[in-house]
């Protein structure tokens, strides 16, 4: 690709055009002169025209090529060539992907090695006229002199978040948009499909191409322990591995310390087993396959709570409701009995809804006061709109509800909004739903949400308990409203309440109120680490329009190609002056003939 140096001169291109506008303004015809042998005359002379016009020809053409020379040699254009040893100023943004998948063994090295030594061999190049920027799976773009980025390279290790390089690449583009040096950006990555995602740079890319083919892999994808609390019971517990691997892998599913339970199971389909839960308390569940090239995805884990089922009360002719009950009570998930009651506001536990009768209101206000439920069913709001989703249930439509008020302060324990007002809240023990649960009020009785959310409500919200979450290292988690603390292996953060959290690093995770424990937030790898076939060279060109590729072992020599430029001034005055003799020998010879 060319570039210029002065590149206003290129509007003087248009003089070039001057010796030709001379000749033509110059020409003229001989006057005729009657001469008595003008055929003599005109045979001794047609070889000399000939020659003349042949002349006034070569001359004009070395004429135009000398003003096209010293214009584009004013100009100053340069070249790109790689591979040259030296290179203009250069701003460089260095993506190396360190990822999970990095750690995979090819041909008994892992891929990040491989990553390393590329990354070394374009450090080489650099000088310290440029600046050069890492970016790694963390997010964090460091710029340092090369001696300081080859130790922060060579002290990489597979990182547990997962890189998005369209993400990367965006996060470069915006590094080097201030920059005045010649910008360059080079992507070091094992290139997985699943990690790449279109990007509009603007800059320079060059990406390195591995070498090596990965290997088959699979991983543990889902580890879903299905409803919690668990039963004191046989709990059932659903796996689903991933990857490109298609054979039998053994499988052990354990739960906390107790002895394995073996299983078979194939990349696609879901994989069940059945688990006594034991005594009550939160117990650690894991599926754990046998080791491979890949080892970060061999494991997953969560946690589960294991509690005595509720014993609730519930009004048969509230329909829906009732209906929901009598499923979970049938399917083992509910008792009967009067600590939690559904519909009204009882002396324990209770889930709320507004009373049929409007008019009951200002009495269920006053209940509520003397229970110190912070909350009031206000006026009705008849709208069709969406819920919220969010880890109690999913989106679902409302077209009537009451308005809930928070009497003091900032407005806490909300779990549900619709259009950003309270629709379901919790204070303590008590749950208050903006709606009845009724079709005319809300399409949740008639979801399949609603039998799970009913199991929600008893068995857990109104016990002070959320849902268990589910996170990946280095991704936003929406945090339950009263959650101060989270604690992990003796490590404790400070986080408020409704916020977002990015956990750290894999592992378990509990939500605390306090010293209350309010639920458990298990992170575990990005599924998608799990598949590591490679993106081919057209995917690449598609997603990144105007890529370099480059052998990630020849990524050095490509390197800086950019800023490597070849300036072509030099030639062109050469030429220039070439041309200029070539004129002067030209003229002479014309006006020694003429």
């Amino acid at each position: 690709m060319i570039g210029f140096l002065s590149p206003l001169w290129l509007w003087a291109l248009p003089l070039a055009t001057l010796p030709i506008i001379l000749h033509l303004v110059a020409r003229r015809q001989p006057p005729t002169v009657p001469f008595p042998a003008v055929r003599y005359l005109e045979q001794v002379t047609r070889d000399h025209r000939r020659r003349l016009k042949l002349q006034h020809w070569l001359l004009l053409v070395v004429r135009t090529l000398l003003m096209l020379a010293l214009l584009l040699a004013a100009a100053g254009p340069t070249v790109a060539r790689d591979g040259l040893s030296g290179h203009a100023p250069a701003a460089m943004v260095l993506v190396l992907d360190n990822s999970p998948s990095s750690g995979a063994v090819t041909d008994g090295t892992p891929m990040l090695d491989r990553l390393r030594q590329a990354a070394d061999a374009v450090l080489e190049k650099a000088t310290a006229e440029d600046a050069v920027w890492l970016v790694t799976a963390d997010g964090l773009a460091r710029r340092a002199s090369v001696g300081v980025l080859r130790t922060a390279i060579d002290s990489l290790a597979p990182s547990e978040i997962r890189l998005d390089l369209g993400v990367a690449l965006a996060q470069a583009r915006d590094i080097l948009a201030n920059d005045a040096r010649v910008p360059e950006v080079v992507v070091l990555s094992d290139l997985q499909q699943s990690a790449l995602s279109g990007a509009t740079v603007g800059v320079p890319i060059l990406v390195g191409l591995p070498d090596v083919t990965p290997p088959a892999n699979v991983g543990v994808a889902i580890l879903d322990p299905g409803p919690q609390p668990w039963s004191l019971g046989d709990n059932r517990v659903r796996v689903r591995l991933v990857g490109d691997s298609g054979r039998t892998s053994p499988m052990a599913v354990r739960l906390g310390n107790r002895a394995d339970r073996p299983q078979l199971g194939t990349v696609g389909p879901i994989i069940e087993a059945t688990l006594p839960a034991g005594t009550p308390g939160w117990w650690p569940l894991t599926a754990e396959l046998d080791p491979d090239e890949f080892r970060a995805d061999d494991r997953r884990s969560t946690l589960v709570r294991v509690l005595p089922l509720a014993m609730a009360q519930w009004d048969p002719s509230d329909a829906y409701l009732a209906a929901a009950a009598v499923t979970l009570r049938d399917g083992g998930r509910l008792r009967e009995g009067s600590d939690v009651t559904l519909g009204w506001l009882g002396p324990g536990a209770s889930v709320v809804e507004p009373p049929e009768d409007l008019a009951e209101l200002g009495s269920l206000n006053r209940a509520l006061e003397r229970r110190g439920v912070p909350w009031r069913f206000g006026g009705p709001v008849v709208r069709d709109q969406m819920s919220d989703s969010g880890m109690l249930l999913p989106a679902v439509g409302v077209g009537r509800r009451l308005q809930l008020s928070y009497v003091g302060g900032a407005a806490r324990g909300v779990e549900v909004t619709v259009g950003g007002e309270p629709w379901i809240v919790r204070a303590g023990e008590v749950v208050l739903l903006g709606s009845r649960l009724e079709p005319a009020w809300t399409g949740l009785p008639t979801s399949a949400a609603f039998v799970p959310f009913v199991d929600a409500l008893a068995n857990r919200l109104v016990r002070g308990e959320q849902a268990l979450l589910t996170g990946t290292p280095g991704a936003p988690v929406q945090l339950p409203d009263g959650v101060d603390q989270i604690t992990r292996d003796g490590r404790l953060w400070r986080v408020e309440g409704g916020a977002a959290w990015r956990p750290p690093a894999t592992g378990i995770y509990l939500l605390l109120s306090g010293t209350d424990t309010l639920g458990a937030l298990a992170v575990n790898l990005d599924p998608r680490e799990s598949e590591l076939a490679t993106a081919s060279r057209s995917q690449i060109e598609a997603l990144w329009p105007g890529v370099r590729l480059a052998p990630l072992a020849r990524i050095g020599e490509a390197s800086f190609a950019a800023g490597a430029r070849g300036h072509l001034r030099g030639p062109l005055l050469w030429l220039a002056l070439l041309l200029g003799l070539a004129e002067m020998l030209l003229a002479s010879f014309q006006r020694r003939a003429s």
